[in-house]
Protein backbone atom coordinates (compact mmCIF):
# COMPACT_ATOMS: atom_id res chain seq x y z
CA UNK A 1 0.00 0.00 0.00
CA UNK A 2 1.04 3.57 -0.63
CA UNK A 3 0.60 6.27 1.98
CA UNK A 4 -2.96 7.22 1.07
CA UNK A 5 -4.05 3.58 0.99
CA UNK A 6 -2.46 2.90 4.37
CA UNK A 7 -4.18 5.89 5.97
CA UNK A 8 -7.50 4.69 4.55
CA UNK A 9 -6.81 1.22 5.93
CA UNK A 10 -6.10 2.51 9.44
CA UNK A 11 -9.20 4.74 9.31
CA UNK A 12 -11.33 1.81 8.09
CA UNK A 13 -10.12 -0.23 11.07
CA UNK A 14 -11.05 2.60 13.45
CA UNK A 15 -14.51 3.03 11.91
CA UNK A 16 -15.12 -0.71 11.96
CA UNK A 17 -14.42 -0.78 15.69
CA UNK A 18 -17.42 1.49 16.34
CA UNK A 19 -20.75 -0.06 17.27
CA UNK A 20 -23.29 -0.20 14.45
CA UNK A 21 -20.81 0.75 11.70
CA UNK A 22 -20.16 -1.31 8.56
CA UNK A 23 -17.27 -0.29 6.34
CA UNK A 24 -16.65 -1.08 2.66
CA UNK A 25 -13.23 -0.30 1.16
CA UNK A 26 -13.48 0.09 -2.65
CA UNK A 27 -10.25 0.04 -4.66
CA UNK A 28 -9.05 -0.77 -8.14
CA UNK A 29 -6.05 -2.86 -7.06
CA UNK A 30 -6.65 -5.41 -4.31
CA UNK A 31 -4.50 -8.33 -3.25
CA UNK A 32 -5.88 -11.77 -4.22
CA UNK A 33 -4.99 -13.00 -0.72
CA UNK A 34 -5.37 -10.37 1.99
CA UNK A 35 -3.88 -12.63 4.67
CA UNK A 36 -5.46 -12.27 8.10
CA UNK A 37 -9.15 -11.30 8.10
CA UNK A 38 -9.89 -7.59 8.04
CA UNK A 39 -12.64 -5.93 10.08
CA UNK A 40 -14.03 -4.31 6.94
CA UNK A 41 -15.07 -5.54 3.49
CA UNK A 42 -12.73 -5.00 0.53
CA UNK A 43 -14.25 -4.81 -2.94
CA UNK A 44 -12.39 -4.44 -6.20
CA UNK A 45 -13.74 -1.97 -8.76
CA UNK A 46 -12.62 -1.49 -12.32
CA UNK A 47 -9.46 -2.79 -13.93
CA UNK A 48 -5.99 -1.59 -14.85
CA UNK A 49 -5.68 -3.76 -17.95
CA UNK A 50 -4.57 -2.24 -21.23
CA UNK A 51 -5.42 1.40 -21.75
CA UNK A 52 -7.47 1.42 -18.54
CA UNK A 53 -4.29 1.63 -16.50
CA UNK A 54 -3.84 5.22 -17.67
CA UNK A 55 -6.82 6.60 -15.72
CA UNK A 56 -9.27 5.53 -13.02
CA UNK A 57 -12.00 7.37 -14.95
CA UNK A 58 -12.56 4.08 -16.77
CA UNK A 59 -13.95 2.73 -13.48
CA UNK A 60 -16.63 5.43 -13.22
CA UNK A 61 -19.64 3.36 -14.28
CA UNK A 62 -18.75 0.42 -12.05
CA UNK A 63 -18.04 2.71 -9.08
CA UNK A 64 -21.42 4.38 -9.53
CA UNK A 65 -23.12 0.99 -9.77
CA UNK A 66 -21.47 -0.27 -6.57
CA UNK A 67 -22.43 2.91 -4.70
CA UNK A 68 -26.05 2.44 -5.75
CA UNK A 69 -25.87 -1.16 -4.56
CA UNK A 70 -24.30 -0.37 -1.16
CA UNK A 71 -26.33 2.79 -0.45
CA UNK A 72 -23.77 4.24 1.99
CA UNK A 73 -24.62 6.83 4.65
CA UNK A 74 -21.30 8.63 4.15
CA UNK A 75 -18.42 8.43 1.64
CA UNK A 76 -14.72 9.05 2.30
CA UNK A 77 -12.21 9.32 -0.55
CA UNK A 78 -8.53 10.30 -0.86
CA UNK A 79 -6.96 12.24 -3.75
CA UNK A 80 -8.27 14.66 -6.36
CA UNK A 81 -9.17 12.22 -9.13
CA UNK A 82 -12.19 11.10 -11.09
CA UNK A 83 -13.40 8.88 -8.24
CA UNK A 84 -14.14 12.12 -6.39
CA UNK A 85 -16.51 13.24 -9.15
CA UNK A 86 -18.46 9.98 -9.11
CA UNK A 87 -18.71 10.02 -5.32
CA UNK A 88 -19.73 13.69 -5.23
CA UNK A 89 -22.49 13.12 -7.78
CA UNK A 90 -23.86 10.13 -5.87
CA UNK A 91 -23.63 11.94 -2.52
CA UNK A 92 -25.54 14.98 -3.80
CA UNK A 93 -28.36 12.85 -5.16
CA UNK A 94 -28.53 10.70 -2.03
CA UNK A 95 -28.25 13.64 0.35
CA UNK A 96 -25.28 12.19 2.23
CA UNK A 97 -21.93 13.69 3.30
CA UNK A 98 -18.88 13.22 1.10
CA UNK A 99 -15.39 13.66 2.60
CA UNK A 100 -12.36 14.30 0.38
CA UNK A 101 -9.01 13.91 2.13
CA UNK A 102 -6.14 15.89 0.63
CA UNK A 103 -3.33 13.41 0.06
CA UNK A 104 -0.58 15.41 -1.67
CA UNK A 105 0.48 18.80 -2.98
CA UNK A 106 -0.91 17.85 -6.40
CA UNK A 107 -4.41 17.71 -4.93
CA UNK A 108 -4.14 21.43 -4.16
CA UNK A 109 -2.89 22.51 -7.61
CA UNK A 110 -5.89 23.96 -9.50
CA UNK A 111 -4.16 23.82 -12.90
CA UNK A 112 -5.40 21.06 -15.17
CA UNK A 113 -2.64 21.04 -17.80
CA UNK A 114 0.52 19.28 -16.56
CA UNK A 115 3.87 20.99 -16.97
CA UNK A 116 5.35 17.97 -18.76
CA UNK A 117 3.66 16.55 -21.83
CA UNK A 118 3.61 12.77 -22.20
CA UNK A 119 1.43 10.09 -23.84
CA UNK A 120 -0.60 10.07 -20.61
CA UNK A 121 -1.31 13.81 -20.68
CA UNK A 122 -4.92 13.55 -22.00
CA UNK A 123 -5.76 11.06 -19.26
CA UNK A 124 -4.03 13.18 -16.60
CA UNK A 125 -6.07 16.18 -17.74
CA UNK A 126 -9.28 14.14 -17.54
CA UNK A 127 -8.45 13.04 -13.99
CA UNK A 128 -7.58 16.59 -12.96
CA UNK A 129 -10.73 18.17 -14.41
CA UNK A 130 -13.13 15.58 -13.04
CA UNK A 131 -11.29 15.39 -9.72
CA UNK A 132 -11.52 19.17 -9.33
CA UNK A 133 -15.24 19.02 -10.05
CA UNK A 134 -15.66 16.42 -7.31
CA UNK A 135 -13.51 18.34 -4.83
CA UNK A 136 -15.56 21.50 -5.27
CA UNK A 137 -18.80 19.56 -4.73
CA UNK A 138 -17.70 17.64 -1.66
CA UNK A 139 -19.37 18.46 1.63
CA UNK A 140 -16.17 18.18 3.70
CA UNK A 141 -12.49 18.58 2.80
CA UNK A 142 -9.88 17.21 5.21
CA UNK A 143 -6.33 18.62 5.26
CA UNK A 144 -3.18 17.19 6.83
CA UNK A 145 -1.32 20.41 7.69
CA UNK A 146 -1.89 24.11 8.29
CA UNK A 147 -0.12 24.82 4.99
CA UNK A 148 -2.60 22.64 3.10
CA UNK A 149 -5.48 24.45 4.76
CA UNK A 150 -4.05 27.81 3.72
CA UNK A 151 -3.61 26.69 0.10
CA UNK A 152 -7.13 25.24 0.03
CA UNK A 153 -8.52 28.63 1.01
CA UNK A 154 -6.29 30.65 -1.31
CA UNK A 155 -6.49 28.45 -4.42
CA UNK A 156 -9.94 26.89 -4.12
CA UNK A 157 -11.85 29.25 -1.82
CA UNK A 158 -12.80 26.22 0.27
CA UNK A 159 -12.69 26.19 4.05
CA UNK A 160 -11.27 22.93 5.46
CA UNK A 161 -13.79 20.97 7.48
CA UNK A 162 -11.14 19.51 9.76
CA UNK A 163 -7.35 19.28 10.08
CA UNK A 164 -6.26 15.74 10.87
CA UNK A 165 -2.59 14.83 10.96
CA UNK A 166 -1.69 11.45 9.50
CA UNK A 167 -1.78 8.72 12.10
CA UNK A 168 -0.55 5.21 12.78
CA UNK A 169 0.14 2.84 15.67
CA UNK A 170 3.04 3.97 17.86
CA UNK A 171 5.78 1.80 19.38
CA UNK A 172 6.06 2.05 23.15
CA UNK A 173 9.74 2.96 22.93
CA UNK A 174 12.63 3.32 20.52
CA UNK A 175 15.06 0.41 20.36
CA UNK A 176 18.84 0.55 20.73
CA UNK A 177 20.60 0.68 17.38
CA UNK A 178 22.70 -2.31 16.34
CA UNK A 179 26.48 -2.06 16.44
CA UNK A 180 28.37 -1.42 13.23
CA UNK A 181 27.94 1.24 10.55
CA UNK A 182 25.17 3.78 11.01
CA UNK A 183 22.19 2.73 8.87
CA UNK A 184 20.69 5.31 6.53
CA UNK A 185 17.25 4.41 5.17
CA UNK A 186 15.16 5.60 2.19
CA UNK A 187 11.58 4.33 1.75
CA UNK A 188 9.11 5.10 -1.04
CA UNK A 189 7.66 3.76 -4.25
CA UNK A 190 10.46 4.41 -6.71
CA UNK A 191 9.18 7.01 -9.16
CA UNK A 192 10.20 10.39 -10.51
CA UNK A 193 8.55 12.60 -7.87
CA UNK A 194 10.48 10.70 -5.15
CA UNK A 195 13.81 11.47 -6.91
CA UNK A 196 15.50 8.19 -5.89
CA UNK A 197 18.53 9.09 -7.98
CA UNK A 198 19.41 11.73 -5.37
CA UNK A 199 19.67 9.04 -2.70
CA UNK A 200 21.98 7.06 -4.98
CA UNK A 201 24.06 10.22 -5.33
CA UNK A 202 24.25 10.54 -1.53
CA UNK A 203 25.37 6.93 -1.14
CA UNK A 204 27.94 7.38 -3.90
CA UNK A 205 29.38 10.45 -2.19
CA UNK A 206 30.03 8.36 0.96
CA UNK A 207 30.97 5.06 -0.64
CA UNK A 208 34.47 5.21 0.89
CA UNK A 209 33.23 6.05 4.38
CA UNK A 210 32.86 2.85 6.47
CA UNK A 211 30.74 4.64 9.11
CA UNK A 212 27.58 4.50 6.96
CA UNK A 213 25.51 1.89 5.15
CA UNK A 214 22.56 2.85 2.94
CA UNK A 215 19.31 0.88 2.61
CA UNK A 216 16.56 1.49 0.08
CA UNK A 217 13.00 0.13 0.12
CA UNK A 218 10.22 0.55 -2.42
CA UNK A 219 8.25 -0.75 -5.35
CA UNK A 220 10.52 -1.09 -8.42
CA UNK A 221 10.60 1.66 -11.02
CA UNK A 222 8.28 1.14 -14.00
CA UNK A 223 10.05 3.70 -16.17
CA UNK A 224 12.45 3.95 -19.09
CA UNK A 225 15.18 5.00 -16.62
CA UNK A 226 14.74 1.89 -14.50
CA UNK A 227 17.56 -0.12 -16.10
CA UNK A 228 20.12 2.63 -15.54
CA UNK A 229 18.88 3.14 -12.00
CA UNK A 230 19.30 -0.57 -11.21
CA UNK A 231 22.81 -0.48 -12.63
CA UNK A 232 23.72 2.57 -10.54
CA UNK A 233 22.45 0.88 -7.36
CA UNK A 234 24.25 -2.39 -8.12
CA UNK A 235 27.53 -0.51 -8.58
CA UNK A 236 27.54 0.74 -4.98
CA UNK A 237 28.76 -1.74 -2.33
CA UNK A 238 27.45 0.51 0.48
CA UNK A 239 23.86 0.58 -0.86
CA UNK A 240 21.36 -2.28 -0.54
CA UNK A 241 18.04 -2.23 -2.39
CA UNK A 242 15.47 -4.43 -0.62
CA UNK A 243 12.56 -4.08 -3.05
CA UNK A 244 8.97 -3.66 -1.90
CA UNK A 245 8.33 -4.68 1.72
CA UNK A 246 5.32 -4.91 4.01
CA UNK A 247 4.88 -2.09 6.50
CA UNK A 248 5.79 -4.32 9.46
CA UNK A 249 9.20 -5.02 7.92
CA UNK A 250 9.68 -1.33 7.10
CA UNK A 251 9.03 -0.47 10.74
CA UNK A 252 11.68 -2.99 11.78
CA UNK A 253 14.16 -1.31 9.46
CA UNK A 254 13.20 2.11 10.84
CA UNK A 255 13.96 0.76 14.33
CA UNK A 256 17.46 -0.20 13.18
CA UNK A 257 18.15 2.97 11.17
CA UNK A 258 19.95 5.96 12.63
CA UNK A 259 18.85 8.26 9.81
CA UNK A 260 15.86 8.40 7.51
CA UNK A 261 16.27 10.32 4.24
CA UNK A 262 13.56 11.84 2.04
CA UNK A 263 14.47 13.13 -1.43
CA UNK A 264 10.97 13.83 -2.81
CA UNK A 265 10.23 16.99 -4.76
CA UNK A 266 6.98 17.24 -2.77
CA UNK A 267 4.74 15.13 -0.54
CA UNK A 268 1.36 15.36 1.12
CA UNK A 269 2.19 14.30 4.64
CA UNK A 270 4.45 11.33 4.19
CA UNK A 271 3.69 8.38 6.43
CA UNK A 272 7.38 7.53 6.34
CA UNK A 273 8.13 10.76 8.24
CA UNK A 274 5.87 9.54 11.05
CA UNK A 275 7.42 6.07 10.96
CA UNK A 276 10.89 7.62 11.25
CA UNK A 277 9.94 9.88 14.17
CA UNK A 278 8.10 7.08 15.96
CA UNK A 279 10.97 4.62 15.67
CA UNK A 280 13.78 7.07 16.43
CA UNK A 281 15.36 7.50 12.99
CA UNK A 282 16.57 11.09 12.64
CA UNK A 283 14.92 12.72 9.60
CA UNK A 284 16.83 14.49 6.83
CA UNK A 285 14.86 15.89 3.89
CA UNK A 286 16.04 17.60 0.72
CA UNK A 287 12.88 19.59 -0.04
CA UNK A 288 9.88 18.51 2.06
CA UNK A 289 9.10 20.08 5.43
CA UNK A 290 5.49 19.31 6.41
CA UNK A 291 5.62 21.60 9.45
CA UNK A 292 7.40 24.47 7.67
CA UNK A 293 9.97 24.63 10.45
CA UNK A 294 10.77 21.11 11.61
CA UNK A 295 14.38 21.94 12.44
CA UNK A 296 13.25 24.54 14.98
CA UNK A 297 10.90 21.90 16.39
CA UNK A 298 13.76 19.43 16.78
CA UNK A 299 12.21 16.76 14.54
CA UNK A 300 14.34 16.89 11.39
CA UNK A 301 16.55 18.82 9.03
CA UNK A 302 15.88 20.44 5.65
CA UNK A 303 19.14 20.30 3.71
CA UNK A 304 18.21 21.78 0.32
CA UNK A 305 20.52 19.54 -1.68
CA UNK A 306 22.64 16.39 -1.47
CA UNK A 307 25.94 18.10 -0.53
CA UNK A 308 24.09 19.74 2.35
CA UNK A 309 22.65 16.39 3.37
CA UNK A 310 26.06 14.74 3.30
CA UNK A 311 27.46 17.51 5.50
CA UNK A 312 24.59 17.11 7.97
CA UNK A 313 25.07 13.34 8.14
CA UNK A 314 28.75 13.78 8.96
CA UNK A 315 28.01 16.52 11.51
CA UNK A 316 25.35 14.52 13.35
CA UNK A 317 27.31 11.29 13.34
CA UNK A 318 30.17 13.06 15.12
CA UNK A 319 27.90 14.03 18.05
CA UNK A 320 26.21 10.84 19.19
CA UNK A 321 24.70 12.35 22.35
CA UNK A 322 22.87 14.98 20.29
CA UNK A 323 21.85 12.32 17.78
CA UNK A 324 20.22 10.16 20.45
CA UNK A 325 18.52 13.18 22.04
CA UNK A 326 17.00 14.06 18.63
CA UNK A 327 15.75 10.49 18.22
CA UNK A 328 14.10 10.50 21.65
CA UNK A 329 12.47 13.88 21.07
CA UNK A 330 11.15 12.79 17.65
CA UNK A 331 9.59 9.69 19.22
CA UNK A 332 7.78 11.78 21.83
CA UNK A 333 6.62 14.20 19.14
CA UNK A 334 5.15 11.39 17.03
CA UNK A 335 3.32 9.92 20.01
CA UNK A 336 1.87 13.32 20.92
CA UNK A 337 0.80 14.38 17.41
CA UNK A 338 0.40 11.35 15.11
CA UNK A 339 -1.05 8.54 17.22
CA UNK A 340 -4.28 6.69 16.51
CA UNK A 341 -6.08 9.43 18.45
CA UNK A 342 -5.98 11.48 15.23
CA UNK A 343 -7.73 8.64 13.43
CA UNK A 344 -10.37 8.53 16.14
CA UNK A 345 -10.91 12.28 15.68
CA UNK A 346 -11.46 11.80 11.95
CA UNK A 347 -13.79 8.84 12.53
CA UNK A 348 -15.80 10.98 14.97
CA UNK A 349 -16.20 13.73 12.33
CA UNK A 350 -17.26 11.27 9.62
CA UNK A 351 -19.81 9.50 11.80
CA UNK A 352 -21.20 12.75 13.21
CA UNK A 353 -21.83 14.02 9.67
CA UNK A 354 -23.47 10.72 8.70
CA UNK A 355 -25.77 10.74 11.73
CA UNK A 356 -26.74 14.34 11.08
CA UNK A 357 -27.64 13.52 7.46
CA UNK A 358 -29.67 10.47 8.51
CA UNK A 359 -31.45 12.62 11.08
CA UNK A 360 -32.42 15.14 8.40
CA UNK A 361 -33.82 12.42 6.18
CA UNK A 362 -35.95 10.90 8.94
CA UNK A 363 -37.01 14.11 10.69
CA UNK A 364 -40.75 15.10 10.66
CA UNK A 365 -39.90 18.17 8.59
CA UNK A 366 -38.16 16.05 5.95
CA UNK A 367 -41.01 13.58 5.72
Amino acid sequence: MGGAEYQSHVLAEELSSRSGVEVFYLARRTAPNLGEPLPYTVRSIGSSRGIRRRAVAFDALELARVLRELRPDVIYEQMRQSYAAVCAQYARRAGIPFFVHIASEWDLDPSWIPLRISPNTPFDMLESITGSWGLRRSTHVIVQTEAQGRKLRERWNIEPAVLVRNFQPMPAMILPRPVGPLRVLWVGNIKEVKRPELYVELARSLRDNPDFHFDMVGRPWDHWRAAQFKADVAALPNLTYHGELKIERVNQMMSAATFFVNTSAHEGFSNTFIQAWAHGAVLLSVSVDPYEGMENMGIGFLTGDIPGMKAKLLELSADRDNLYALAAHSHRFACDNHSLGEGAKLADAILAAAKQAVGRVHSPAAS
